[in-house]
């Protein structure tokens, strides 16, 4: 018995730690502080974070190692990302922010290697309850911390949006991206066992009544789709006979419904008080691609475009538009930016690879955590296409990492283990090996 308590406790300190890195790796707290002047200690908390990260990364090396060179593409453009600073308007910051981008790529890799699935899930779903109570508490004790408009630095963007919640996050449409992505993390479990089900509800419940809070209408039309696209993606497990009419009436259906969102996109705009440029993103994304165009293979270097300020290409951009926009709101765009077509060419042939992977796993897998993967990626999609969220908020490229490492190896094993309804031609001394090592695997898991 006594054995058993001295071997839990370190457990039970890593997932709190990692509970904890997830939370300011969200995006949580440290923009807040840099707000508010307290450099000093945003710089200590960081710090931190970024040591407990390395020290989890090294002592768990060997199973990191393992995991992370098997998918190939990810490291090409990682390294892209590296050498980048060979042609970076500013060395320095580039190379600061690709080590950041390998550290929390490798830490996404101790996550992928270290834990299962459902316990990523668990681990995601403890943080976000955290996010959603820091921020209630932010805002209702701390009203100049936690609603926009209520501080001391009262900015034009605050000015705009002043009364709208943001929590722990430094704008309310972050606030809103984060607690979309919590409500998918708390919609898986609402098909669980009876206790799940309980906190998939609770916890849903409150991400929803947050995004409302946030004001945030692209968070709620994002959240509004994944929740519509939920029964389409639980029929890819459907047998082919009854799938294959399902989908052709789902893709003539959708055709029409594009149809008629085009003839009256006006007059929907309107009522979500927004317009045809999309809040000016259109003259943004124009101005960018001309920029993008004369670094188009390249890029300008990994994180710099935009903090090169008036002395950099973005001044070009500003003075177009008469304000200093901060990214793209493309996520897309700023990835050309950075590295070019060339690494954007990699991310997206990484991503549609991800997607059929993902679709596999769905097919391959009977719980609702086989869902997630396909739904994050179609959240990551949506999002990125108007705001910049790729990189530039670390836990969504941490999940997309994960999905990458959960979706290209598990359906496989899962197939392999002759869980499902599958048939599978393999000689049978492979079969028997690959069985032999994913045993391995779980025991340590």
């Amino acid at each position: 018995m006594q054995k058993k308590f001295v071997v839990s406790i370190p457990r039970v300190i890593e997932k709190i730690f990692v509970v904890i890195s997830l939370l300011f790796l969200s995006g949580a707290i440290l923009p807040l502080l840099d707000e508010a002047g307290e450099y000093i200690t945003s710089k200590i908390i960081s710090l931190f974070i970024q040591t407990v990260i390395s020290f989890l990364i090294v002592v768990w090396f060997r199973e990191v190692f393992h995991t992370a060179i098997r998918e190939k593409l990810l490291w090409i453009f990682i390294a892209l990302a590296i050498f980048s600073t060979l042609w970076s308007p500013l060395p320095l910051a580039t190379l600061r922010s690709s080590i950041f981008l390998v550290e929390i790529t490798l830490f996404a890799v101790y996550l992928a290697a270290r834990f299962t699935f459902k316990e990523q899930l668990q681990l995601l779903a403890w943080m976000f309850a955290c996010a959603g109570l820091l921020s209630i508490v932010a805002a209702l004790a701390l009203p100049s911390y936690g609603i926009m408009g209520m501080g001391n630095a009262l900015t034009p963007e605050a000015t705009i949006h002043a009364g709208t919640w943001r929590g722990i996050y430094i704008h309310k449409n972050t606030f809103g991206r984060v607690m979309v992505l919590s409500a998918l993390v708390f919609l898986i479990f609402v098909s669980g066992s009876y206790l799940e089900r309980w906190i998939g509800w609770i916890g849903l419940g409150l991400s929803v009544s947050l995004i409302a809070l946030s004001t945030s209408k692209t968070a709620l039309v994002v959240l509004l789709a994944i929740i519509a696209l939920l029964p389409l993606y639980r029929a890819l497990r459907w047998n082919y006979t009854i799938a294959l009419p399902f989908f052709i009436t789902v893709i003539l259906l959708g055709s029409s419904a594009a149809v008629l969102l085009v003839d009256n996109a006006e007059s929907i705009a309107n009522a979500l008080g927004r317009d045809l440029t999309l809040t000016g993103r259109t003259y943004i994304w124009i101005a960018v691609i001309n920029k993008i165009q004369e670094h188009p293979w390249l890029g300008y270097g990994y994180d710099t475009f935009w903090r090169a300020g008036w002395n950099g290409d973005a001044a070009d951009i500003w003075s177009i538009l008469r304000f200093e926009v901060a990214h793209s709101h493309n996520g897309f765009l700023d990835l050309a930016l950075d590295t070019g077509l060339l690494g954007t060419s990699i991310f997206i042939l990484s991503f549609g690879n991800t997607c059929i992977q993902a679709i596999k796993y769905v097919r391959a897998t009977k719980t609702s955590e086989g869902l997630f993967p396909i739904l994050f990626l179609t959240l990551l999609l949506i999002v990125n296409l108007t705001e910049s969220s790729l990189t530039r908020i670390p836990i969504f490229w941490i999940l997309y990492i994960i999905v990458i490492f959960k979706t290209n190896n598990d359906w496989e094993n899962a197939l392999l283990l002759n869980k499902f309804d599958y048939t599978i031609i393999t000689p049978k001394n492979n079969f028997q090996s690959k069985r032999k090592k994913f045993s391995v695997k779980k025991q340590e898991n």
